[in-house]
C-alpha cells in the first residue's frame, strides 16, 4: 500500500490543485478531475494567532466518490504577527485507495509539468517586449 501522508505527496497535491487565493473569496473549484473546496478559520489570541485552512479534495466518477480527502494546514504565528511559532501541514484519505490517489498525482503533474513548459516565463515575455521595443 502506498504511503500518501507525507509532504512530497502533498506538495504535488497543492502544485496540482493550485489552489486560488484565499483573498479571492473561492472556497469550491474544480480542476483536474476533482472538486476542491477550503474552509480557512483564524482566532487571534493576546500572544498569539491561530489558522487552520481545511483543503477537501474529491475525486467523483459517475456520481460516486473515487476517493476523498483533507489537507489541513495549521500555523501558529506570535500576536505581532511577525514570528512563527509553527506550521504544519497533514493529510488523510477519508474514503478511497492510496494507489488511486498516486495514480491520479502522476497523471496530472506530468500534464501540469507540460503545461508549465509550454508557458512563457514572465521573464522570455519581458525579453520579447523588450526586443520588440528597440527595433
Amino acid at each position: 500500500m502506498a504511503k500518501i501522508a507525507k509532504a512530497s505527496v502533498i506538495s504535488d497535491i497543492e502544485y496540482i490543485i493550485d489552489a486560488p487565493s484565499p483573498a479571492i473569496g473561492r472556497h469550491s473549484w474544480q480542476v483536474q478531475g476533482v472538486e476542491c473546496s477550503r474552509d480557512r478559520h483564524r482566532f487571534s489570541g493576546q500572544s498569539y494567532v491561530f489558522t487552520i485552512d481545511v483543503l477537501q479534495v474529491r475525486f467523483v466518477r459517475a456520481g460516486r466518490i473515487i476517493w476523498r480527502l483533507i489537507l489541513v494546514t495549521e500555523g501558529w504565528r506570535a500576536a505581532d504577527g511577525d514570528v512563527v511559532l509553527r506550521q504544519t501541514k497533514w493529510l488523510k484519505l477519508i474514503d478511497g485507495r492510496p494507489s488511486d490517489v498516486t495514480s491520479w498525482i502522476q497523471r496530472c503533474r506530468t500534464q501540469k509539468l507540460q503545461q508549465d513548459d509550454q508557458t512563457p516565463s514572465l521573464q522570455k515575455v519581458d525579453e520579447v517586449k523588450n526586443d520588440w521595443s528597440h527595433r
